[in-house]
């Protein structure tokens, strides 16, 4: 480009004029006839240093494709030095080591031989510059090849020369090279030449002799096409040595010898992606799992948003389960039959999705002994017999696990042991923790229990506080209109906010004692006709209730989205509960969340979804309903960030 813009400014033009070109006495004479420009280059003969610097220079040619020889457990260089033969790919390999302390700016001329033509993007000549560090050497190579033989007289090489600020300083010894159609002398113990032209009892002789993952194996394959014994022979003794050539291997098909013809099949990923996740024939075997095409994930935790079938379909809200969940029952459809293995993993995926009367029927399919994963068996079975409210069962067989020496599945199987605690109404054990990977579940579990909280709930005329870790808290009373309870809005206190600017008809402080988690107080007589919202305020915290029939206990933790449902005349946890959520949205819309049951220990995460809508909940709204003991509407803010 550059030259083509300096060549628009000059005054040459499109087309030469006939100019008079003489030589005469070695003298070159032109008369131009246009303008022109005039390019002149010589080759001068370049004189050698007077204080050369000892910087050395070696240069050998070698074949490509065998240039070492195996000497024991040693390379060394197999450099041609007799005959060259025609049509081979050759190469020249120059060493310059620099052994002064200075760096050393080098122009190093190469070219190759006479009556040769370069190969693999060589030059017939050409220099290459180049820097030597103190004590430091450099290889350069470059490629040729013959085309015809030398004849009589061998091809002269002008070796390399090594020069330095125009002056020569080094150069390698000439080279005649000997060009023959045939070499004379032929190495017949080598790889090359008994593969080709050596006996099969030879060829044997020299696989068990020599280390054959330095061989170029595909070498002797048409001999397998020509000798199934010789084939079979090799294919052994090489997969004694554990080495393996695909051409080799490859004639198993050719020569139909089923087992080799199988491990050639094993290992062509390409065409085993083509027979589907899972096959089993004579021929082809394929496991997913060991070939990494699929592997079970674990979901930690995975939460549905809704507990019941939505419409006529089923449909899995969260992506990336749902392309695991379809990836599993595509592997599944290429199954002749289903093994115990594949059976649990079916009961596993249909339990995360809730699905728990079908996960629980194809787990009931699978025998203890029949399964690998014994323990992920086990603690599937210790889930299943919690849904099944055998909290019995589920705790005999997390008991088994208590000791077990890998501190994920041994924490895990003791959350079971709490959870089994807590649904026998005993006060759950603190867990012992490790080193492991962080536990969502459990940690939440943690911080729940240490955090400052109360909740407030009415009977007939009678308020029950229930606390912990709270010593004192303030009731204010205020008169309110009934009404305003079963308004049609689901956040039915949402107007409470009003009371903080109106003074409380009544105040009082409460003293709650120490070593309880409720305190039970009647309205003030004042108030006995009256609806009332009751407020009580603590550890900055404000909760309000109104005076209505329940037989509830609900305990929200708000910080981390837990209820907890007791009954209110045993204290016991109430189970299979229906809570349903709505939200507040920042930009004041209002919609479905969440639904579901309270678990067998009574308690409901009504926060936890796997979308990112939590993020913009601004206030919850909760109805807990149960057929026999009454309803109630509790509002929450959303846990703190």
């Amino acid at each position: 480009t550059e030259m083509l813009l300096a060549l628009a400014v000059l005054d040459v033009p499109f087309e030469a004029g006939d100019h008079d070109l003489t030589i005469e006495n070695n003298r070159l004479t032109l008369k131009a006839k246009s303008p022109l420009i005039a390019f002149h280059q010589e080759v001068e003969e370049s004189p050698v240093a007077d204080d050369r610097p000892p910087i050395l220079v070696s240069q050998n040619f070698f074949r490509e494709g065998d240039r070492v020889r195996h000497d024991g457990n040693e390379t060394v260089d197999k450099f041609v030095t007799g005959e060259f033969l025609t049509g081979a790919l050759y190469g020249g390999q120059i060493v310059i080591t620099n052994p002064t302390s200075s760096t050393q700016r080098l122009a190093v001329l190469e070219q190759i031989p006479r009556g040769a033509l370069p190969a693999n993007g060589s030059d017939y000549t050409k220099t290459e510059h180049v820097s030597l560090e103190p004590f430091s050497t450099q290889k350069l190579e470059y490629f040729f090849y013959f085309p015809a033989p030398s004849g009589d007289q061998a091809f002269a090489h002008y070796p390399v020369q090594v020069a330095k600020g125009e002056a020569v300083i080094a150069w390698a010894e000439p080279f005649a090279f000997k060009v023959v159609d045939k070499l004379s002398v032929t190495d017949k113990s080598s790889w090359e030449y008994l593969s080709s032209f050596g006996t099969d009892r030879e060829v044997i002789a020299f696989l068990d002799q020599n280390n054959v993952h330095r061989l170029d194996l595909s070498r002797v394959a048409w001999r397998c096409r020509e000798n199934v014994d010789f084939f079979r022979e090799v294919t052994a003794l090489l997969a004694k040595r554990h080495a393996w050539d695909a051409t080799l291997w490859s004639y198993g098909l050719y020569l139909n010898d089923t087992p080799t013809a199988r491990q050639y099949l094993l290992h062509r990923e390409d065409f085993l992606r083509q027979c589907g996740p899972a096959i089993e024939c004579e021929l082809v075997s394929i496991e997913p799992v060991e070939r990494h095409w699929y592997q079970h994930l674990e979901y930690q935790p995975l939460v549905n948003a809704r507990a019941h079938r939505l419409g006529r379909e089923r449909s899995i809200l969260n992506d990336r389960f749902r392309a695991q969940y379809q990836g599993y029952m595509n592997l599944l459809a290429y199954r002749p039959e289903l093994s115990p293995s594949d059976r649990l993993g079916v009961a596993y995926y249909l339990l995360l999705q809730d699905r728990v009367e079908e996960g629980l029927d194809w787990l009931a399919g699978v025998a203890p002994d029949s399964v690998d994963t014994r323990l992920q068996y086990d603690y599937l079975a210790a889930c299943a017999a919690l849904w099944r409210e055998d909290a019995a069962a589920a705790g005999n067989i997390a008991a088994a696990y208590a000791d077990y020496p890998v501190d994920r599945w041994r924490e895990r199987f003791a959350q079971l042991s709490g959870q089994v605690r807590e649904i026998q109404g005993a006060e759950a054990a603190p867990e012992k923790v490790t080193n492991a990977a962080p536990d969502r579940e459990r940690d939440q579990e943690t911080l729940a229990a240490t955090e400052p909280g109360f909740e407030i709930e009415t009977e007939g005329r009678q308020v029950t506080l229930s606390y912990r870790n709270l010593d004192r808290v303030r009731v204010n009373y205020y008169e309110m209109d009934l009404e305003f309870l079963f308004s049609s809005n689901p956040f039915v206190s949402a107007d409470s906010a009003r009371f903080s600017y109106i003074r409380p008809n009544v105040t009082l402080l409460k003293d709650l004692p120490a070593g309880q988690s409720s305190l039970s107080f009647e309205i003030p007589p004042q108030f006995a006709s009256k609806n009332v919202l009751v407020e009580v305020t603590g550890a900055g915290r404000k909760e309000t209730a109104a005076v209505y029939a329940n037989a509830l206990d609900v305990r929200l933790v708000e910080n981390y989205g837990r209820l907890d449902v007791l009954h209110t005349e045993t204290g016991k946890p109430a189970a299979k509960v229906y809570v349903k959520v709505y939200a507040r949205f920042e930009d004041g819309g209002v919609k479905f969340f969440k639904d579901g049951y309270t678990d067998l220990r009574g308690k409901f995460d009504y926060v936890s979804l796997n979308t990112g809508e939590l993020d913009r909940v601004e206030r919850f709204s909760v109805l807990v309903m149960s057929e026999k003991d009454g309803a109630l509407v509790r509002e929450a803010a959303p846990p703190a960030r």
